[in-house]
């Protein structure tokens, strides 16, 4: 498995809008939703609002969200479309510190290792 994020990877705005999306976990500042995709691999994209602070944090927290699905495919179910929803800012804006947490929303989700 390469540690890289693919363009396939990637879902664009028109690949989860319309979509039903089942609600896998919930912590803190995050939540876990997940679908069925037909293409075979497994497919992520980050969320968050304008209401949760300026530019430059909001795409500090995606790229940190990015980062550890990057590193972490092998616990994301192969096959499936995972989309996080940042709804808080964390008290600090790390890998260190947002890792646990990330690690937390995934073991917490036993409905996104088997997706209907």
């Amino acid at each position: 498995m390469t540690r890289t994020l693919t363009k396939q990877e990637r879902l664009k705005k028109g690949d989860f809008r319309g979509v039903r999306w089942t609600r896998c976990s919930e912590t803190a500042h995050f939540v876990l939703f997940a679908t069925v995709n037909k293409c075979g691999i497994r497919r992520f994209a980050v969320t968050i609002r304008k209401k949760t602070g300026v530019a430059v944090v909001r795409n500090r927290v995606k790229r940190i969200v990015k980062e550890y699905f990057r590193l972490h495919k092998d616990l994301f179910k192969e096959g499936s479309n995972s989309l996080v929803r940042v709804k808080g800012l964390p008290d600090e804006l790390s890998m260190k510190a947002m890792g646990p947490e990330l690690e937390a929303l995934l073991s917490a989700a036993p409905a996104h290792r088997s997706i209907r």
